[in-house]
Parts: C-alpha cells; structure tokens; sequence
C-alpha cells in the first residue's frame, strides 16, 4: 500500500495486483481449455455428484490412459477435492462454471492466507505489514501459479489446507500464551489441515509439520521445548484424525490402493519419471530457478532505483528473520519431493506462497523507501501499469485460444450416444487428453477392441484400416476423424427402402 490518505493512493497496489492475476485468470476460466488433470479431476466430481462412483470409490471412466492406474476406481489421488467439488456439481449442475468458480475459490482463498501470513509476520512492524499485495504479486507473477490456478490442479487446494496449517502454528508461537489452554486449539486446528492436505494429494502435504522448530531455529532457540510440544500435538492430532479415518473400511481400502499403487511405485521409480539418474531427482529444483527469475530480475531493478536515489537503507533484522523462516519453509516442501523422480512443476505450489514471502520481504524496505520519496511517481506508476494490464487482458480475450479436442468431443456428441464407450485406435490410446475432454464433456470412455464398436475415433495413420466404402468418415479437427461403422450400408438400405 502506498503511504498517503487518498483512496487512489491506498488502493491502487492492490487494483494493479488483481489487474495483473486477471490477465492470465480472466481468459483461461472463459475458455473451453483446461491440462488433462484437471479435466480428469472435474469429470470424477461431476459423476460422484451423479451418483457415479462415491467418496471412497471415486469413478473416472471404463478407461484410463495410464497402465497402472486402471482399475474399478480411481484410486490415483486421494478424494477430498473431488468431493468438495461435487457438492458445487450438485447446485449448478453439470457445467465448466463449476470448475471456474473452484477456482476462483481457490485464488481468493489462497490469497486472503497470504495476506494474512503476511501481516502476522510483520505485526511488529506495521509500515511493512501495509504492503499485503507485494507477496501477492510475488505469488502470482511465478509461472507455475498463473498457469496451474485455472488449471483444477489438486496441489492448488493442497497447497491452502498446508498454508492453514503453518499460519495456525504462527498465530500460536507469536502470541507467546503457551500456558493459556484455549489458545492450544491452533495446533490442534494446524494438524487437522494436514489430514484434509494429505486426503487431497497424499503424504507431500506433511511439510508443515516441520514449521514449529523451523520457526524455534530461526527466531528463539529457548523456545525449543515449546516447539517440540507443538510439534508433538499436531502430529499427535494428525495422527488420531487420520487413525480414526482408516477405522472406516472403505477409507482403509482405499487409502491402502492409492498408497501402494501411487506412492510407493513413485519411491520405486516404477511411476512417470521427470528424467534419469540425478537430474530427475533436482527436477523441481531447476523449476522453481525458472519460476523465479522474473523475481530476481525485479530485485536487482529495485536495488539500482534505490541506487540511483541514494538510498542505502539495509534489510532490518526482523526482516532477515522473515527471509529465513520463509526459505526454510519452502524449502522442507520441496525437499522430500527430490525423492523421487515423479517431479512437475505444478508439484511447487505448496511451496510458493512461501517463496513468494520471501521475496517480497527483501523488496519491502526499498519499495517502501521508494514510495515515500516520491508519492506522486509510485500514484503514476501504478496507474499505467493497471491501464496496461487490462489492455494485455482485452486483447488475450479478443483472441480466446481455441481448443480442437474440446470442439471434437462437442462434435462427437451429435452422433455418439452419452455415457457410451467407443473405440479408439491403438496408436492414440495413451493420448490422455483425449480420454479427459471426451468424458468430461460427454461421458464417454474408450475401448482399443475396436472389432464390435460401432463408432471408431482415427487419425490419418490409422484411418486406412477401416473399409472406408462401407465406414462412413466424419472429419474432426486436429486430423482426427470419427469413423462410423457400415453407416454408408445402413444409409443405401434406407434410400432403397
């Protein structure tokens, strides 16, 4: 916030911060474009809202694009987003605004925690508390925020229930009232935000565990037995919720499934694999340099500004403190990740928020001395940069981004029955966006035993195999092709008839 009375010198950070998240937000929730997780997740909301499958049987399709994910349910991620978002399913019905308003949820949900992380951090200085949009600018200018936030990534919601947890844990070791007993309710609280993070993306949500005694490390090692205590309740709390759950037969069968099937093939190397031999395992670490460098390019631009106009003002103790809690956070997300060589990028958005802090408190001061040195230029700055922002916007949504598979499964609708399985040749079964965009749009799965299906989805390579004098041909787009079995005979027989 810029120091001043005035409403537009208060509130345009914040308009140009919201200008900017909607340059890439606005678009992608207005498309018919979505990455195939996230499609595949709404489709197994949309049919537990249905009826189809439950919360402990979630049901994708007949088919499944990965080997080793087929089964009589979907047992590749554990199912408490796909149950919050069936509840949005069964009030609007079957629509992509459902997917759209979750995440809209999800942003303005993830950057209300920030806010609030922010100001509790900085509560002992309130100057640098009032620059609540840096972080959030921070957060979303990283290219795995701005891309993943439409997306319907599992990881966006993980990454709030973990953002809750370590904010109870702060309000609790910044209050100092460890002999108060209400005030105890906070880690409770913190270690039931890891089990709703772990039912939604499995044991990579475990991190804020470590946040009391990195918090002790960095700020008061006296307070070590205090750390130790709280750690204790919240794994303690943790431990009897998710105990209680795995009493519950259907839960333990499935937890069972998706831990053995997911996780432990992960350990194994026996999943996808970022890469071979090392440079799998540091996978994240060279995304989160690339996420990143807009951030560090930034920092060196502000402290030449601050050059320019003398000012010499060194970071503040509490300050530094702030970086190395954050890093450190950030860094016990990433870290039991590089263990495996099941790594993308959209795996960091835990972590960001903190790495978004982080940077944030090391331009705090220099934007603050900044501003105070020149009000009227910091008013103008931010002015053009929000006319900029929505001219950006205007022009992304004047040229929307056309999705060919999206339009080919609304094409299939006109000939395919809903619900139906159809065939699909060999050589595009493993092709997952197929799989998602014709079940989330039509519920449709697929077969390769393409011998007895009457409706067969081709390409050209595959196309000359089907009798193309009986077969009738719809052409898709993308150079795909739905074929029709022995239509052409039906259409001659009901002409002579």
């Amino acid at each position: 916030m810029i120091p001043g009375n005035s409403t537009h010198e208060r509130y345009l950070p914040w308009i140009f911060t919201i200008s900017f998240i909607l340059i890439t937000f606005l678009p992608r929730s207005l498309d018919d474009t979505m990455f195939m997780d996230g499609l595949a997740y709404a489709s197994i909301a949309r049919n537990m809202a249905l009826g189809i499958g439950s919360f402990w049987q979630p049901f994708f399709a007949k088919s499944f694009w990965l080997p080793y994910d087929n089964g009589p349910f979907f047992f590749g991620h554990p199912p408490l987003q796909f149950g919050m978002q069936s509840i949005l399913f069964r009030v609007i019905g079957d629509s992509t605004a459902v997917e759209n308003i979750y995440n809209l949820l999800v942003l303005v949900v993830s950057i209300i925690l920030i806010v609030k992380f922010w100001q509790k951090l900085f509560e002992e200085t309130p100057d640098l508390a009032k620059y609540t949009w840096l972080p959030v600018l921070c957060w979303y200018a990283t290219v795995t925020v701005y891309y993943s936030i439409p997306n319907n990534f599992l990881d966006s919601t993980m990454s709030i229930f973990c953002l809750l947890s370590c904010y109870f844990q702060l309000r609790f070791l910044k209050s100092k009232s460890f002999g108060t007993p209400k005030k105890y309710v906070f880690p409770v609280l913190a270690g039931i935000c890891i089990v709703l993070a772990c039912l939604t993306k499995g044991p990579v949500g475990l991190y804020p565990l470590a946040f009391a005694m990195i918090y002790v490390v960095v700020y008061d090692h006296a307070m070590f037995g205090v750390g130790v205590k709280i750690t204790a309740l919240v794994f303690g709390t943790f431990a009897v919720t998710m105990g209680l759950i795995l009493l519950y037969q259907p839960a333990f069968v499935f937890l069972k499934t998706y831990f053995n099937g997911q996780v432990v093939q992960a350990l194994l190397q026996k999943r996808e694999k970022a890469g071979e031999g090392l440079s799998g395992h540091f996978y994240l670490v060279k995304e989160l340099l690339r996420n990143v460098y807009p951030h560090l390019a930034m920092l060196v631009g502000i402290y030449l500004i601050s050059s320019s106009y003398n000012i010499k003002t060194a970071l503040g103790k509490k300050t530094i403190r702030i970086c190395q809690l954050t890093l450190l956070v950030a860094g016990s997300a990433i870290v039991p990740m590089l263990v495996s060589i099941k790594q993308y990028p959209h795996y960091l958005l835990p972590s960001l928020p903190f790495v978004a802090i982080f940077f944030a408190a090391l331009f705090v001061e220099k934007v603050h001395a900044l501003t105070l040195l020149n009000t009227k230029m910091a008013v103008a700055g931010f002015a053009i940069a929000v006319v900029c922002c929505w001219t950006f916007t205007i022009i992304k949504l004047r040229n929307m981004e056309h999705n060919e598979m999206a339009a080919n499964a609304k094409e299939i609708k006109h000939y395919v029955a809903r619900a139906s399985t159809i065939g699909i040749c060999q050589n595009l079964y493993h092709e997952a966006d197929i799989h998602t965009y014709l079940q989330r749009y039509h519920f449709l799965s697929l077969t390769t035993k393409t011998e007895n299906a009457k409706y067969v989805l081709a390409d050209a390579n595959c196309l000359p195999s089907f009798d193309l004098k009986k077969d009738k041909v719809v052409p898709l787009e993308d150079h795909y092709f739905l074929v029709i079995r022995n239509q052409k005979a039906r259409d001659q027989h009901a002409v002579y008839h």
